[in-house]
């Protein structure tokens, strides 16, 4: 049995020396479950990115001017198409119906927002 300072400094040397390997220890074990579970996060984030990815079934659904919203003024009518986004004008002169922006313009615009959404 030691008497003095000097063997309660090298007691609180050792045990501090003993503290630190336990604390490195246990955050080398630490890195190692958080380096997994960063992996098995970018492993969820790449399924998901290769599910969005992934062609889907085209759905092309023809647009249909009378469930639009359509108001006449004299011979002229307008219109929104929801599908398309756009406003629509047609004019009527005899037997001839012209329409601004055609039919086939807007399902193909129609058409191309629904290819965008997918790819968002």
């Amino acid at each position: 049995m030691e008497i003095g300072v000097i063997p309660r400094i090298d007691q609180y040397k050792d045990n501090q020396d003993t503290k630190m390997q336990q604390v490195k220890s246990m955050s080398d074990s630490s890195n190692i479950s958080a380096r997994k579970d960063l992996e098995q996060i970018q492993q969820d984030i790449l399924s998901k990115a290769k599910a969005k990815s992934e062609a889907s079934e085209v759905k092309n659904e023809g647009v249909d001017l009378n469930s639009k919203y359509e108001v006449s003024i004299s011979n002229t009518s307008f219109g929104y198409n929801t599908k398309s986004k756009d406003f629509y004008v047609k004019v009527e002169r005899a037997k001839i119906e012209n329409q601004y922006p055609t039919e086939e313009m807007m399902k193909v615009k129609a058409y191309m927002l629904s290819l965008q959404e997918n790819n968002n």
